[in-house]
């Protein structure tokens, strides 16, 4: 189906602030549990966050201006029109945009705390340094989240299917997020502690595939009323192709747990394990932008 200019600015404001919270969710969770402490890595990993945090701020307010001009449909002008901009602040779109929002605001605001701490440290940051961060960037994920259920046709889900996706967002955001820390983990020298923190990345990981699984059948009971639909409409499509590369991505993940990790001895073993989640990570944007696009394109038949 074609895509006005509109549509397509708004999916990409989408994907964005999915990369934002996903930097978010899984640099925090790869700084609490994968970090070698040292004050080059804990300052890398807050500069990824707040980055993250600073492109979702960006994108959910360009989405909302976008959201203003689409209402309009008369030019690039038309996204500045204040009094429309007023009247949908009062609607799912504003509550949207206010969660997204506070959400990405505190993470900007904590992380460049966080960082500044950190550089005063004499030494490496202790674990109370690190649960702080975990807990408020958790709940601002959170905040981000919750806002995926107020609009469209999810608002109108059960209260179980609402949680799901709550939880679905949340697990995949910490896999896709800590893909980035993980990648930048695979060029230390440290070959034990490289070895151990992927093997805990790997038995973490067969959880976060669990609440997905979990969470992502939920879901589907909601939004599909027949499997006939999977194959007989457009939404359905969508989400079967997403299930081949959720697979897909397993499978890489899986491959990375049981023969390059365990093979870890040398760089050039820490270089394939590189090129591994290089590949993840190009699976997991093409999922990224398969949500994105059957969210805010598509969307399920009768909803």
């Amino acid at each position: 189906m074609p895509i006005s200019s509109w549509e397509l600015a708004s999916l990409v404001c989408k994907l964005l602030v999915y990369f934002g919270a996903a930097s978010i969710a899984g640099g925090s969770l790869c700084l609490r549990l994968y970090s070698d402490g040292h004050r080059q890595t804990v300052h890398t990993l807050l500069v990824y966050i707040n980055l993250g945090a600073m492109l979702g701020f960006q994108a959910v307010l360009a989405n909302f201006f976008i959201q203003v001009g689409l209402v309009n449909d008369d030019g690039l002008a038309a996204m500045f029109d204040w009094s429309m901009a007023s009247l949908l602040l009062d609607t799912q779109l504003g509550d949207v945009t206010f969660f997204r929002l506070a959400g990405f605001v505190a993470v900007i605001l904590s992380s460049g705390f966080f960082l500044r701490k950190a550089r005063q440290l004499n030494q490496a940051p202790g674990r109370t340094f690190y649960r702080s961060v975990l807990i408020l960037h958790g709940a601002a994920l959170l905040a981000v989240a919750f806002s995926f259920t107020l609009a469209g046709h999810v608002s109108v889900l059960s209260i179980t299917a609402r949680v799901a996706i709550i939880l679905h967002f949340s697990a995949f955001a910490c896999w896709i997020g800590s893909l980035f820390p993980l990648l930048l983990l695979t060029r230390s020298a440290d070959l034990e502690f490289m070895q151990w923190a992927m093997r805990r990345f790997g038995n973490n990981a067969m959880a976060i595939v669990l609440v997905l699984t979990v969470a992502g059948v939920l879901m589907l009971i909601e939004v599909i009323a027949s499997p006939g639909e999977l194959v007989t409409t457009a939404y359905g499509l969508s989400l079967l192709l997403k299930l081949v590369l959720v697979l897909t991505i397993v499978g890489i993940a899986g491959l990375n747990k049981l023969l390059l990790v365990p093979a870890i001895s040398s760089e050039s073993s820490g270089a394939k394990l590189g090129k591994s989640i290089r590949v993840e990570s190009v699976v997991a944007t093409l999922i990224l932008l398969l949500t994105a696009y059957s969210s805010t394109i598509i969307g399920p038949a009768g909803h």
